[in-house]
């Protein structure tokens, strides 16, 4: 008779359980809600503009000179500096106002040349000037030049890249070249 009972009460708490169990499910809770966010601070004024900068470029002027055919200029920028750089020359015939490029011709009477070389682990460079006729032959009169620029503008790298429109600059007209890296006319 022991062995019914229990039998038969195991039977009745499996029953209720699982009547229990299939009862409908209530209601799900409310989620929990984060704090509000305070208001955003107001932004501050903006500084003063700051001096605009030239990006490393470099001028050295040099005062008058006479010469015959030739002269050079030398300039302190490493020559390993100086392949890796654009370089711009200008020049200011006597009695002229505006400057000239170099290379480049000088009114009617001479072309001006130019190359640049130094010694690959010195500290400087040189730019040799040197004039001719139109034909090529060498210009042997005097010039007199009353004032020498060269303009040296690194290039940082990975920024050489083809250029496939025509630059915002007359590379071949100084005050252009003076405006757009922030130099003295």
């Amino acid at each position: 008779m022991k062995c019914n009972f229990f039998r038969t009460a195991a039977i009745a708490l499996l029953c209720v359980a699982t009547v229990c169990s299939c009862g409908k499910d209530g209601a799900d809770g409310k989620d929990g809600t984060n704090g509000t966010n305070g208001t955003n601070g107001t932004n501050g004024t903006d500084g003063a503009q700051g001096i605009p900068g030239n990006a490393g470029v470099k001028m050295y002027v040099y005062g008058s000179r006479t010469f015959n055919n030739f002269t050079n200029y030398f300039f302190p920028v490493a020559y390993e500096e100086a392949q890796k750089s654009m370089i711009y020359a200008y020049f200011q015939p006597l009695n002229f106002t505006e400057w000239l490029p170099v290379p480049g011709t000088r009114s009617q009477t001479y072309e001006v040349y130019t190359y640049i070389n130094g010694d690959p682990a010195g500290s400087e460079t040189r730019m040799y000037i040197s004039t001719r006729n139109f034909d090529g032959s060498i210009y042997y009169d005097e010039v007199t030049w009353q004032a020498f620029r060269i303009i040296v503008v690194p290039i940082p790298a990975g920024n050489i890249t083809q250029l496939s429109v025509k630059p915002a600059v007359d590379y071949g007209n100084y005050a252009e070249v003076a405006a757009y890296y922030g130099l003295p006319e």
